[in-house]
């Protein structure tokens, strides 16, 4: 489809409130039409578009096809869903229905972000409901989720827009392996490990190996060069079950985040990722031996705590 992504005129700022209207959340299953006084009477709603273009944060892209404003994307600093604080826009996003899944709010999205990074902005925020599929889009476009929104029935996201501290994340190679080694290490002292011996020649082995055979995958994340968080998938078989048909299973494990780079949301994307992975490998499971501090993330994204795990050392 071709379209066209530019700038809102003033005299197309009251289609806002049609696009906050379109933004609502209908859940699966749900019959019949969400009022329109929804966003009337909800004044987080109202902030979203009243009196927008009056406040110098105000700012808005739309989508035109065919001469006609399909989508709007709009950030403002108002106490609105996904409000942070006075520096940091928040933002809505909605398209037509006819007009969703072609790759529009991408690009809606894409090049408001990049706006607000020319402009200086630090960061931005937004809020989504849980089950909103819209949320992996959020993901892709670099936003993490940082907690709850305003009640536990929504995320709220945020994406880091300075530079200098972007977060590169990207499959690892062979040669993050030293870095990989040291985060495992790090992670198991953390997790109250003795160095009872020097682990890290065989972590180099065992990395090595299973990364060139394609028996380990590992998503990592840097910050101005350096890796601040790891996670790590093991592909092993067993006979199948009827849990599991394929017999082929996922382990999670080196879910490590430094600490200076925890609660942005860093674990929970790199979980996703691998989850994928595990998902594009034909594995029928995927399975984790948690810390307790790490129970809730892998329970947020649907884990389910098996009591049945047992080990017997050798």
């Amino acid at each position: 489809m071709d379209y066209e992504v530019r700038h809102i005129r003033q005299d197309e700022w009251p289609l806002l409130e049609d696009f906050l209207y379109e933004a609502i959340f209908v859940p699966e299953g749900f019959e019949g039409e969400v009022p329109r006084s929804v966003i009337y009477d909800d004044p987080k709603c109202r902030a979203a578009y009243l009196g927008f273009g009056t406040l110098p944060d105000d700012r808005a892209v739309v989508a035109e096809v065919g001469g006609g404003v399909v989508g709007a994307c709009w950030v403002r600093t108002t106490d609105e869903y996904g409000r942070i604080d006075d520096a940091t826009p928040s933002f809505s996003i909605s398209l037509y229905k006819p007009y969703r899944g072609q790759g529009i709010g991408t690009a809606l999205m894409r090049a408001l972000l990049g706006e607000l990074r020319d402009a200086g902005y630090i960061r931005a925020s937004l809020s989504v409901q849980k089950e909103n599929p819209a949320l992996r889009l959020y993901e892709r476009m670099g936003f993490r989720i940082v907690g709850d929104g305003f009640d536990e029935s929504e995320w709220l996201m945020v994406c880091g827009l300075n530079r200098a501290t972007a977060l590169e994340i990207r499959r690892a190679e062979p040669d993050d392996v030293p870095n990989l080694v040291e985060m495992r290490i790090a992670q198991l002292l953390e997790e109250g490990a003795q160095e009872s011996v020097n682990l890290r020649p065989a972590l180099r082995d065992h990395y090595l190996r299973h990364l060139a055979d394609s028996t380990f995958f590992s998503w990592v994340a840097f910050a101005d060069g350096r890796m601040v968080a790891t996670s790590g998938l093991s592909i092993v078989e067993k006979p199948p079950y009827f849990g599991c048909p394929t017999g082929k299973i996922g382990l999670v494990s080196s879910m490590y985040t430094k600490p200076a780079w925890r609660r942005q949301g860093i674990a929970r994307d790199l979980l996703f990722r691998i989850v994928d992975e595990a998902r594009a490998q034909g594995c029928g499971a995927v399975q984790i031996t948690a810390s307790d501090a790490g129970v809730p993330l892998y329970q947020s994204v649907g884990f389910v705590r098996n009591a049945n795990f047992l080990q017997l050392a050798l």
